[in-house]
Formats: structure tokens, sequence, C-alpha cells
């Protein structure tokens, strides 16, 4: 049993500087009080020990509270993707039994559109009845929240990732979890008295909200970004002592397009990337800028980092993602479970105290006959011979577009589902700009449709970023004789072939023939950097 980490910086360093949002600064004493009024607020509307709050918010001051303060009502939050549709939405809040949902202004919309909703507070001053107004809740039990204890075992959070299946799964983390991988990264990148980490990821990804939670362990300060502001970005970057950053590559490359090359920040110590595969000419023009960037792969999963490469790291090493953090354990398997030798391609796969303790509904991760737990990340690297990692191909199909995580299955489902359509396709086309884009291949029924209509269509299902960007309309689906979709196929039906962009990973045909190669065929080596950072 602990006291919970807000409460411990409190009374170590109450002075302190704990959080900077929209250039408001936050002590840790003004920041925990401010904690114990939302967590009272939140009782009084029923919140109840050992529940599930669903939290439904943009970067804002009253998410940073929602994730301190759930320590203190001893609650397990459910952090909702504020892009996701009502539909997607639905079925999130229900696997979690959210017994309430938090939301603003800019979600109240969105959520007053769910099937089946919990009772909602709007931290807003909104009147749309039933809805709560969070500043019409008293507080006046605020002394029961101004400290909370936890234990490491204590469930933290439900953070919906994509899995291995398509369907998103709910990872639930505990507090040991987040705290094993927060000494771990400490451990990689040094924590310093005067660090400040801008923190513009989501909160609802486990690269933002872990950026809270280990600057709270850490006693260092956090400046909180609602949105990705490449100019405002850049002007704090210089203005402020901002000393880390944690950014995907596309936000690095609109950074970079901006970017005064005569000066590069000067308090700037990391940029850490992650949430996407970072290109090696990426890293290689930050560098050759003065920008000291850390490449990482990660899993919510894993509660964020399992590997990180230093700026040193990265310029020896280009496209390699490190070493292991030091709670990290990474082994390389054959599809027999044996580990491979140095060099050698097979699965990731993951172990120690960061891991999850499962998904939501599903039994506890399995584990091995000497106790250890492992989880099987899908993804295919090697080891080199001084132990750092290369990650060679994503976790199957998956897209990785601008840090977010989409299924093909999900769209095709969707783009199968409109009438003039009877066959569709999708996959992932590399973008210099997002990493990826959503490509579809669709075969038609009614030839008459126009593909703005198919588009509308999904626009009412599908979160924005999911949407086809290219789309090409054929007779019929590239298979092989045995019916399975050719990727190559669908890559060159969408002008991958003909304007010079990587095709099929050399990694995949192996894949689906049940071997692996080794790291001298031809599966690029670029670096994977997976949900966190």
């Amino acid at each position: 049993m602990m006291h919970d980490w807000l409460a411990a910086q409190t009374m170590a360093r109450p002075d302190g500087v704990a959080l900077v949002i929209d250039d408001t600064t936050f002590t840790f004493r003004a920041l925990n009080e401010r904690v114990a009024g939302f967590a009272a607020r939140l009782a009084a509307a029923g919140t109840q020990r050992g529940g599930v709050l669903g939290i439904l918010l943009p970067n804002r001051l009253e998410a940073a509270l929602a994730v301190y303060a759930a320590a203190r009502l001893g609650v397990t939050l459910a952090l909702l993707n504020t892009r996701l549709t009502p539909a997607e939405l639905d079925g999130q809040i229900a696997r979690a039994a959210c017994s309430l949902l938090v939301c603003d202004s800019e979600t109240l919309g969105v959520a007053l559109e769910l099937n089946g909703a919990p009772p909602m507070v709007c931290v807003d001053p909104v009147d749309r009845p039933p809805v709560i107004r969070l500043d019409q809740l008293p507080a006046d039990t605020v002394e029961n929240y101004r400290a909370g204890t936890i234990t490491l075992d204590d469930p933290f959070a439900i953070m919906f990732t994509s899995g291995t299946s398509g369907t998103p799964r709910g990872a639930l983390l505990t507090y040991g979890a987040i705290f094993a991988s927060a000494m771990g990264s400490a451990y990689r990148i040094g924590v310093l008295p005067h660090d400040r980490w801008l923190c513009v990821l989501p909160l609802y990804h486990v690269g933002g909200v872990s950026i809270l939670l280990r600057s709270c362990l850490y006693g260092t300060a956090v400046d909180l970004w609602r949105r990705f502001e490449p100019d405002a970005i850049l002007q704090r970057l210089y203005a402020a002592p901002v000393t880390l950053i944690s950014l995907v590559p596309t936000m690095l490359y609109r950074l970079l397009e901006r970017h005064d090359p005569a000066t590069p920040p000067c308090a700037l110590r990391l940029a850490l990337l992650g949430g996407a595969a970072t290109p090696p000419d990426l890293a290689e023009r930050a560098a050759h800028l003065g920008w000291p960037v850390a490449t990482t792969y990660g899993l919510t999963e894993a509660a964020s980092q399992v590997a990180t490469a230093l700026p040193e790291d990265v310029r020896r090493k280009p496209g390699s993602v490190g070493k292991p953090l030091i709670f990290s354990q990474v082994r390389v398997v054959d599809e027999s479970g044996r580990d491979q030798a140095p060099g050698m391609y097979g699965e990731i796969i993951v172990g120690g105290p960061t891991l999850m303790q499962g998904y939501l509904g599903d039994m506890p991760l399995e584990r091995a006959p000497d106790g250890d737990a492992w989880f099987a990340t899908g993804d295919i690297g090697y080891l080199d011979a001084d132990g750092d990692l290369w990650v060679v191909q994503r976790r199957s199909d998956l897209i990785i577009s601008g840090g977010e995580n989409i299924y093909p299955s999900e769209i095709e489902q969707v783009v199968r589902a409109h009438p003039a359509v009877a066959d569709a396709a999708v996959i992932g086309v590399p973008s210099p700009e997002w990493g990826q884009q959503v490509g579809a291949v669709l075969v038609l029924r009614d030839a008459t449709v126009h593909i703005d209509d198919i588009l509308a269509f999904c626009r009412t299902r599908l979160a924005g970023y999911k949407l086809p960007r290219i789309v090409r309309v054929v007779d019929e689906l590239p298979r092989t004789a045995s019916g399975k979709l050719q990727r190559a196929g669908l890559r060159e039906l969408l002008g991958e072939g003909e304007t010079g962009r990587q095709g099929e990973r050399g990694g995949g045909g192996d894949r689906e023939r049940g071997r692996y190669g080794d790291k001298n065929n031809n599966a690029p080596r670029t670096g994977s950097l997976q949900e966190g950072i």
C-alpha cells in the first residue's frame, strides 16, 4: 500500500511545477487541490469505488484531473478515443461497464447519440438534461479526496487497442505496469530535476497518459497541449524550457517543415518518436538539424515503451529501435516458440512487469511453466548480436496512419455494407506525411454509384482517420488460386508500383508460408514503433 503518486509529490515538493496547460501553471499543491475537488464532485455524481469511470475528453485540465483522481475514487478509468463515432463507442462503453461517463462541450454531441449510455457528467457549463453539470455538483467532501492509497496490483485503466483480431480490445493496465514502465524509461532516458515534458499525444493513448503518470512519479513538469499546432509548439520549444517531447513521426515531419535549420531548440534533450514506424530518412534529417531523436517500440499491452534507441544509437544503427528497457523482456521466437539466433527473423514476444493483466473479458495472460507471462505481439523482427531490436514488419496488415491504429477488416465490413458494393479490400498505402493512409479496392454491384456516396456512407460509421483516401474500382479483386487476397496485386492496383513507392514487404510472403527469413533477405529493416512512447 502506498500514497497515490500525486499526493506523495505534494508532500515532497508542494511548490514544484506539476502541470502547465493553456499558459496556466499548477504546482503540485495547487493541482492536488483541484484533483480533490474534481473527485469530490464525481463522487457526488454517484461514482462508486470499484466501478469504471468512462472518460471522453480531449487533452484538457479535466482530463488530467480524472487521471489523478482515479486513485482517490478507487475506480478504473476507461479512456475513450474522442475521434470515434457513437457506433464505435457504444461497444467499448458496454464492454467496460462504465457506470459514469465524463464528457465536455466538444464530445457531448457524440455522447448524447450513444445507445444505452450510463449517466453523464459534462465538465463545461452546458445545460442539456439529463446530463449533469460538474460545476453544479457539491464538493463538500473534498477533505476525503486530498490523498488516496493504491497497491501496484490495483487496476488503473482500460485502454482500447486494435489487438490482433481487428475488434478493439480493452487492455487492463495496473498501477504496477505503469510504475515498471516509468522506471524502465527513467533508466534509459534519464530524469533531470528541471525536466518539462511536452505532451501533445492524446491522453486516451498510452503514449499520452503515461507522460502524466511518469512525470508525477518523477516529480517533474508536464506541458499539456489540447491539440497539435506546429507553429505554436515550435514557439514553445524555443521560448520555454521544454526538455522532452513525445511525437508520432507525422508530427515531427510537420515541425521540421517549419523549423529554422540554424537554431535547433536549445533546451530539448530528447524527442521521442512512437506510434508508427519512423522512416530512417526522417530521423536522419532531424539529427542533421540538431534534433535529438530517440526512436521507440512500444505497446499498449506493455504500458508504453518496450525498447528505445537514444540519439547516438539512432545515428549508429539507423532503423533499430534499440535495446529493451530494464524491466521489459524481449524474445524473438520461431513458430514453435523456440528462441531465434541473433539476426534471425521471428515473432517478437514481450514479458516482464510492464505487461497488462489481460484483455477485458478474456482470461489473464497465459504463463509459461517458469511462471513468466509472455505477450505475442504479432510483429516480426530480430535481435542483433548486440541485443538491439529490429522490427521489420507491422502486425499482420494493421494500418498505422498518423499514429492511429486502423484495422482493414473493420473498414472492409463497413464498405461492404453499402448496397452498391459487392466486395472490398483495404490496405495501407505509404504516405510521406502520415506514414500510411487507407487505400480501398472495390467491386461494385451498381456501376452508376458515385464513390463520394460510398464515402459519405462510411463517414457516418467510421472515424474520419479511418476513411479511405485512395479508392480504385475493379471488376474483381486479385486473389491466389486458393482464394487468398494478393496484397501485392492490391498495391499495384492502387498505383504504388507505378509511383515507385515501397512494394510488398519481403517478410510477408515467408510468414504466410510458415517460415521466417534472416536479416539478409529482402524485408526492409525499418524501425517499428507501436502505440506508445
